[in-house]
């Protein structure tokens, strides 16, 4: 549905300008975005109406494809943690095996946000331990070069990301461990 809202420009002294979009009570916060700021002098307020209308049609829309990519992600996996009010972030864990620590389990951190230019710009992908610091710390290390089109439907997008970061999960594993080698040698296996 459309969201319907109220433009508020108050003028002040000295030139100044306040201006704020009004959302009918009951509104979710997840609906309404910023106002656009005017400046004195730029355009008319006139002109400046049309301007916010697409404005606020456009931030509203970017965030609804968020939210679809971040609810995609979080259907797909166990969230430690979504921001449910802009859709911006998403945090998993996952996990590896590791046969060369004993059949253990390598666990992993992954935090997934989808960038304000977001389906035009890929999401940020970026990995991050668990039990492994440096200067206090998690070491991390993000995931770049990934395969992404914003043509692709928030679920391939969110199963195409979990492919990246699982073919990325021994080589964030391998640089950890050089890491710790580098900061404690001969205490890492």
């Amino acid at each position: 549905g459309e969201v319907v809202c109220r433009l508020c420009i108050v003028f002040g002294a000295n030139e100044s300008v306040r201006t704020t979009v009004v959302y009918p009570e009951g509104t979710p916060v997840e609906e309404q975005v910023e106002c656009p700021p005017w400046q004195w002098g730029t355009t008319h307020a006139v002109d400046f109406v049309p301007f916010v209308a697409g404005t606020v049609r456009n931030l509203l829309h970017a965030k609804r494809q968020r939210r679809e990519f971040i609810d995609a992600l979080c259907t797909q996996h166990t969230p430690l943690e979504a921001d449910s009010t802009i859709a911006m972030s998403a945090s998993f864990l996952f996990q590896d095996s590791d046969g060369d620590m004993g059949g253990g389990a390598w666990d992993t951190i992954v935090h997934i946000s989808a960038p304000p230019g977001y389906p035009s710009h890929a999401p940020v992908v970026e990995l991050q331990t668990v039990s492994h610091f440096m200067g206090g710390r998690p070491l991390s290390r993000k995931i770049e070069g990934f395969p992404y089109s914003p043509r692709w439907t928030p679920s391939e997008m969110a199963s195409r990301i979990t492919q990246a970061v699982a073919s990325n999960l021994p080589m964030f594993r391998d640089f950890v461990m050089a890491q710790m080698s580098a900061q404690h040698p001969g205490s890492v296996p």
